[in-house]
C-alpha cells in the first residue's frame, strides 16, 4: 500500500509542476528575409538560437556566428497572419550586420528587456572589433539609445581571451546596472546606464549563465560555469564595489550540467542543460530542490533550450531537435502559461489580465489533478482493506473444525433451537 501511494504521490506531483504548452511555430529549415543585396550561402543547420528577450509582440533571438550566417541578431512576430512559420528579419536592419564594421553588430550574445521598453544586447565583437552593449529604444521606432564599448581594462581587446555571454539588469531608483558573464575570466563585469560606464568585481570562479532575484531585500545573483551541475550565488551589493573583489556562495546541484538560467517574479529559477529534452525550475524562496517544469520528446542537441518572459505571464521557449536518422534538424517555438513575469517586475504587478486569467486557469488545473490523485488514493485505500478482510475470512472459515462447519446456518436458513 505504501508503495503504491508513494507512486500515485509522486504522478500527482509531477502532473501539479508540468506546464501546458502550445506550438507556435515549426520549422524543418530557416531562411533570412532578403533586401536583394545578402547571399543566401548559409547551411540553415548552422543557425543555432542562444538568447531570447520577448517584447508587444516580437520576438528577439542571438543565433550563433557561423559561416555564411548573415546577422546574429534576428526577430520574429509573436504570432502570424498565416499557418507558415516565418522568415527571420535582422534586428534592427540589414544595416547594422556588416561583418568586421566595427561601427554594426558583430555577434550578438545574452540579452535582456527592461520594464522601459529598452532591448539590451551583448556583441561579443570580432577580431577586429572590440566588444559592446547595444541599447535599443523599442518604444521610440528600435533607435539605438546607447553603444558602449568595453574598456580594454574591463574586457579584453583580444578576441581569444574574451567571451561575453549572459547578462541581467537591475532597475535602481535612479539607474540601470547590467551585469555579464564573461567565461574567460573570474569576473563579473558591470555596466551602468547613468553613466555609461563599466568595470569589473572579482570571483573565484568563470562564469556562463546569470538570473538575478526580485527586488526584495538582500538580492542575490545566480552564477552558473561551464560544464558544472552546481549552483552559486553572491550578494548583489558586492557588485558594486568597483575595482574590487566578492565571495560566492554554494547553493546546490542540479541533476545534470546547465548552460541557461531565467528568474521570474514570483522567484522561481528555470534551468536548461546540456544534451536533454527537460527544464527545470526551483523556488529560490524554499531550500533547494529541483523540480521538472516540462519535458518535450526526445532530443540530441547539445542545446536544446532557450527561454523568455513576456509581459503577460507567458514563458517563451525555443527547442532544437537533432536526429541522427536522415541527419535532419527540426525546431520549434513553444508557449507556456506560468502566471508571472520576469524577475524586474514585482510581483504586485506581475501579471496582465490574462496572465492572471491562465494563473487561474493553471491553479484550477492543479486542483482538479490533486482531487483525482486524492480519488486514487481512496479507491486504493479501500480496495486494498476488502481484499485483506476477505483473505481474513477464508482463513478464519478453513480454521473452523468440519464438524462445526456442517452445523452452521445457510445463507437464506434459520436454525431452531
Amino acid at each position: 500500500m505504501s508503495a503504491l501511494f508513494a507512486a500515485i504521490f509522486l504522478l500527482g506531483l509531477c502532473l501539479a509542476n508540468a506546464v501546458n504548452l502550445t506550438t507556435v511555430y515549426e520549422w524543418d529549415k530557416f531562411d533570412f528575409i532578403s533586401n536583394g543585396q545578402i547571399k543566401q550561402i548559409f547551411d540553415p543547420k548552422n543557425v543555432y538560437f542562444r538568447y531570447m528577450a520577448v517584447f508587444g509582440e516580437r520576438l528577439f533571438l542571438s543565433l550563433d556566428r557561423e559561416y555564411g550566417i548573415p546577422a546574429t541578431l534576428v526577430w520574429l512576430p509573436t504570432c502570424g497572419s498565416t499557418t507558415a512559420s516565418p522568415k527571420l528579419s535582422p534586428f534592427p536592419s540589414w544595416d547594422l550586420h556588416k561583418k568586421d564594421d566595427c561601427d554594426t553588430i558583430q555577434f550578438a550574445k545574452g540579452m535582456e528587456m527592461d520594464p522601459d521598453g529598452r532591448l539590451w544586447v551583448l556583441d561579443q565583437g570580432s577580431s577586429k572589433c572590440s566588444s559592446k552593449i547595444w541599447i535599443f529604444d523599442l518604444i521610440n521606432s528600435d533607435k539605438t539609445e546607447i553603444v558602449h564599448q568595453f574598456p580594454d581594462t574591463v574586457v579584453s581587446p583580444s578576441f581569444d581571451k574574451r567571451e561575453l555571454q549572459d547578462v541581467v539588469l537591475e532597475k535602481t531608483p535612479d539607474d540601470y546596472l547590467a551585469y555579464i558573464a564573461d567565461s574567460k575570466y573570474e569576473h563579473i563585469v558591470v555596466y551602468s546606464r547613468k553613466m555609461d560606464k563599466s568595470w569589473s568585481v572579482k570571483t573565484p570562479g568563470k562564469w556562463v549563465s546569470l538570473a538575478l532575484s526580485p527586488k526584495r531585500e538582500a538580492r542575490q545573483l545566480y552564477l552558473g560555469s561551464r560544464f558544472s551541475s552546481q549552483l552559486f550565488s553572491v550578494s548583489l551589493s558586492e557588485m558594486k564595489n568597483e575595482g574590487g573583489s566578492a565571495g560566492v556562495y554554494y547553493i546546490g546541484e542540479w541533476t545534470e550540467f546547465y548552460y541557461r538560467m531565467l528568474m521570474d517574479s514570483a522567484n522561481v529559477l528555470y534551468a536548461a542543460f546540456y544534451n536533454q529534452n527537460y527544464v527545470s525550475k526551483w523556488n529560490i524562496s524554499e531550500p533547494f530542490r529541483e523540480q521538472r517544469l516540462l519535458e518535450v520528446g526526445e532530443r540530441e542537441a547539445t542545446w536544446s533550450f532557450t527561454f523568455a518572459l513576456d509581459t503577460s505571464g507567458n514563458l517563451w521557449i525555443t527547442n532544437r531537435n537533432e536526429t541522427r536518422v536522415g541527419n535532419k534538424t527540426r525546431h520549434q517555438l513553444l508557449k507556456a502559461a506560468v502566471g508571472a513575469r520576469s524577475y524586474l517586475f514585482s510581483p504586485s504587478t506581475a501579471l496582465t489580465t490574462s496572465g492572471k486569467t491562465s494563473d487561474v486557469v493553471e491553479c484550477s488545473q492543479t486542483i482538479v489533478i490533486w482531487l483525482l490523485v486524492c480519488c486514487l488514493v481512496v479507491c486504493g485505500a479501500v480496495i486494498a482493506w476488502l481484499t485483506l478482510r476477505m483473505r481474513r475470512m477464508q482463513t478464519s472459515f478453513r480454521q473452523i473444525p468440519k464438524d462445526n462447519r456442517e452445523l452452521m446456518p445457510i445463507s437464506g436458513e434459520t436454525r431452531n433451537n
